[in-house]
């Protein structure tokens, strides 16, 4: 084995540590892509659950103030403290959600909300104070014109591009999850093939050390008893390449060198 082979070695090893590194880089970023979408999707269908839940509160206020406004029922009054406490929970999942992305959206609809929600209040009081008259009609009647030039417009400007963005997303999302499995498909097949080449690598790069190593033995051994006039030592060298031709080299110089005493010695 030549010594140059050393330098195919690095090469080899060097293109597998590259392509493992690729296919880290590939894995992770990948990942990094789904997570963000995965989180984008939980934060809209939050927003969509969110807006629906909403949307029935709403209703459920605006109908629970027009039946008291006519028959003053207590109980009525209890549905619409609900219907307020609810709205106001699912508002507080909207704002985490859009408060920075929508800023002002979000506060030109909390203005809205709370001009209808403190004409609701004065319509309460109203009644209670003259259930005979008609003043009580009259801000229901503007609540309710209120409601639908201000609050519901706004609302359904704020929610509606995030249901279409919800939508968009869940069709990227579904595109993704056949992509997703083929992207884990190939990286499992790079990751054993790249796990074999490295073993492969390693095995024959140990291969060749262990062998290089005790052809280095020999050919020290000796020269050092060519040094010390010790001519009966061979060289077990097997290995070709350039030591081999090195060992070579120094048996042919041993051989010269004990024919050339024995030539003396007659």
């Amino acid at each position: 084995m030549e010594l140059k082979n050393i330098r195919k070695f690095m090469i080899v090893f060097g293109s597998v540590v590259m392509v493992l590194v690729m296919t880290a880089f590939f894995s992770a970023s990948n990942l990094n892509r789904a997570t963000s979408l995965t989180i984008d999707l939980i934060g809209l269908q939050e927003v969509n659950q969110a807006s629906i839940n909403i949307a029935a509160t709403l209703d459920e206020e605006r109908i629970s103030i027009g039946q008291y406004q006519l028959s003053g029922d207590e109980d009525l009054l209890s549905r619409i403290e609900i219907a307020q406490a609810d709205y106001d929970k699912n508002w507080d999942v909207i704002v985490e959600n859009l408060g920075t992305v929508q800023a002002q959206a979000v506060a030109d609809l909390e203005g809205a909300r709370a001009t209808y929600r403190g004409m609701l209040d004065e319509l309460i009081l109203e009644y209670q104070s003259n259930p005979n008259d008609n003043r009580s009609g009259e801000i229901l009647r503007d609540a309710i014109n209120y409601y639908l030039q201000n609050v519901n417009p706004r609302f359904n400007s704020l929610v509606e591009p995030q249901l279409e963005e919800l939508a968009r997303l869940t069709e990227i999302e579904r595109a993704n999850v056949q992509r997703n499995s083929f992207v884990a498909q190939t990286v499992l097949v790079l990751s054993v093939v790249v796990g074999i080449a490295s073993v492969v690598v390693v095995l024959s790069a140990l291969i060749f050390s262990t062998r290089l190593m005790n052809s280095m033995t020999s050919i020290i051994d000796a020269t050092n008893a060519i040094s010390r006039g010790d001519l009966d030592v061979p060289i077990d060298v097997t290995q070709g390449g350039e030591i081999g031709e090195m060992a070579q080299a120094i048996e042919r110089m041993r051989t010269s060198l004990k024919a050339a005493i024995e030539r003396l010695r007659r």
